[in-house]
C-alpha cells in the first residue's frame, strides 16, 4: 500500500471511530494509531499517523479496563494537523588536525557556537561526521590520509542541537573497527543518531529513526567512496554502500518511506574540489527521489554543488565542507542548509553562507560581500540544474509556494 494510500486509510479509519463513538457514547481517551507495518530490517518502528485526539484526553490509549474519562464528548473529537517539517543541514564534520588542536584549546562545545542558531531550532539537524571521534583502534597505514577526532566535539554536537550523522564515508575506517564502533557508541551515549555504519551490513543499512513533532523522519546514508576494506559485510564492520547493489540501495529507500512521513538519504559521493554535480550524481539522486527519498544531501567533494528540485524534492548534491581545515578560499566556503518540508508539495529553502575561518577551519557566519560570494556561487551551481535561488541580504531562498 503506497504513502498516500494509507493516510487516506488511517484518515477512514479515524472517521469510523467517531460515528461508533457517537452511537454507543463511548468515549474514547486516545484515537491515535496506525495501520503502518513494523519490522524493517535494522528496526525501524512504526509510527502513529492517525492525528491525537484533542481535549482531557492522555497521550496514549489506555488499556481495554482502564475507565474512560466521562467529561470527553464527541465534539471533543478534532484532527491536529502536523507542522511542516525544518530541517538543517551542513557538511563535512572532522575532529582531526588543526580542527582537533581548535578543541584541544577551546573545548567541542566551541567548534559551533557561530552557527548553533541556525542548526539548534531545527527538528531535524544533520551533518556529515568525516573522521571517527575515538582513542581507541589501529591507523590503516594503507591510507595517506586518516582522521580520527577528538572524543570532545561529541558534545560540540549534541550542543548544537545536532540529531543525527552519516558515518557513511571513505574515513569512518581510518583507524579500523574498534575507533568506528567506539564512535558509534559515544554518539549513541550522547543521544546523537547514527547511520550508513555499523558493526556489520545490517547495522550499516538500517535507518536511523527520529520521532519528531512534524512525524516520523527515517534517514539513511550511503557511500559511492569505497576504499578497500570500507564497504561493511555480514560479519564486518564497515560503511553502507552504494555498489554494486543499486537494487538494494533503492528497495531500502522505498521500505523506509513506506513506514516514515519523510525519508532524508544521505550520499557520499562525486569528484572533489569539483563545483558541478556530474551525471552519474544526477542519475542516482534521481532514482532515490523515486524510490522514496523526500529530501537528499551529497558530501564528499570538499566545496559547494548546486540545489536542484526533481519532483518537488530538494537535492543537495554537496554543501562542502562545514569543520574542517583548508587551504582555498572555495573550500572555505560552505552554507547551513534549511529546508522546510511538506507532505505533499515542493520544500521552501533557505541557505545562510558561512565561511570555515583560517587556521582551524571553525564556522562562522559571513555577511556583505563575503556572504554574496558564497551565495552567488551556488547560485551560479544552482541555476544549471534548473533552480533559481533569490538573494535576500545575507540569505538565499526558495520558496515556490
Amino acid at each position: 500500500m503506497s504513502r498516500d494510500s494509507r493516510r487516506a486509510a488511517d484518515l477512514l479509519i479515524a472517521g469510523i471511530w467517531v460515528v461508533a463513538l457517537v452511537l454507543v457514547g463511548v468515549v474514547v481517551a486516545d484515537a491515535r494509531g496506525s495501520g503502518r507495518e513494523s519490522g524493517l530490517p535494522g528496526g525501524l518502528a512504526s509510527s502513529s499517523a492517525v492525528p491525537a485526539v484533542t481535549g482531557t484526553a492522555t497521550s496514549t490509549a489506555p488499556p481495554p479496563s482502564a475507565a474512560v474519562d466521562p467529561t470527553i464528548t464527541t465534539a471533543a473529537l478534532t484532527t491536529t494537523t502536523l507542522p511542516p517539517l525544518l530541517v538543517a543541514a551542513g557538511g563535512d564534520v572532522i575532529g582531526d588536525r588543526q580542527v582537533g588542536t581548535f578543541i584541544d584549546s577551546n573545548g567541542g562545545e566551541a567548534v559551533f557556537a557561530g552557527v548553533s542558531e541556525y542548526l539548534s531550532d531545527a527538528h531535524v539537524t544533520f551533518v556529515n561526521l568525516e573522521s571517527p571521534l575515538s582513542d581507541k583502534g589501529s591507523r590503516n597505514t594503507e591510507k595517506d590520509v586518516t582522521f580520527r577526532g577528538r572524543p570532545a566535539l561529541v558534545r560540540g554536537l549534541t550542543s548544537a542541537g545536532v540529531d543525527v550523522v552519516s558515518l557513511a564515508n571513505n574515513h569512518a575506517l581510518d583507524w579500523g573497527s574498534g575507533a568506528l564502533l567506539d564512535t558509534i557508541d559515544r554518539l549513541s551515549s550522547a543521544g546523537v543518531a547514527v547511520t550508513g555504519a555499523g558493526r556489520d551490513l545490517d547495522a550499516a543499512r538500517a535507518p536511523a529513526v527520529l520521532d519528531t513533532a512534524a512525524g516520523t523522519v527515517a534517514v539513511l546514508a550511503f557511500s559511492d567512496i569505497l576504499p578497500t576494506g570500507f564497504p561493511a559485510g555480514a560479519e564486518r564492520a564497515g560503511v553502507n554502500p552504494v555498489r554494486p547493489d543499486r537494487q538494494r540501495l533503492l528497495d531500502d529507500i522505498a521500505a523506509a518511506s513506506a513506514r516514515a512521513d519523510y525519508v532524508l538519504v544521505s550520499f557520499h559521493w562525486g569528484v572533489e574540489y569539483e563545483g558541478y554535480a556530474g551525471q552519474t550524481q544526477r542519475a542516482l539522486a534521481h532514482d532515490a527521489v523515486d524510490a522514496g527519498a523526500d529530501l537528499v544531501i551529497g558530501h564528499h567533494p570538499h566545496v559547494l554543488q548546486g540545489l536542484e528540485v526533481y519532483k518537488d524534492r530538494l537535492i543537495a548534491y554537496s554543501l562542502g565542507d562545514f569543520v574542517f581545515d583548508h587551504y582555498s578560499r572555495a573550500t572555505g566556503e560552505a552554507v547551513v542548509l534549511r529546508v522546510l518540508m511538506y507532505p505533499e508539495g515542493p520544500p521552501a529553502v533557505t541557505v545562510v553562507p558561512v565561511y570555515l575561518a583560517e587556521p582551524y577551519g571553525i564556522p562562522r557566519p559571513v555577511h556583505g560581500d563575503e556572504a554574496g560570494a558564497i551565495l552567488d556561487r551556488l547560485a551560479g551551481f544552482s541555476k544549471r540544474l534548473g533552480l533559481a535561488l533569490t538573494r535576500e541580504g545575507d540569505v538565499s531562498s526558495y520558496s515556490p509556494r
